[in-house]
């Protein structure tokens, strides 16, 4: 196969970089990683199963009044 041609094209996936970067935070708490998680959600919006991937507790509200 010739450098650069892959079986699949690749997706385009142009998260709210502040989202990104919390979710990539998360991820690590529960000893995870994006694209399990990515796939989980999808599997699960397809209904392949009815299992969402684990997230981390909630942290207490900082922003209280």
């Amino acid at each position: 196969m010739p450098a650069g041609i892959h079986l699949r094209r690749a997706r385009t996936f142009r998260p709210d970089p502040d989202v990104y970067e919390r979710a990539k935070a998360a991820v690590d708490e529960v000893d995870s990683d994006m694209n399990k998680h990515l796939n989980g959600f999808l599997s699960w919006l397809v209904r392949d199963t009815d299992e969402l991937p684990p997230r981390p507790p909630k942290k207490p509200d900082t922003k209280a009044e």
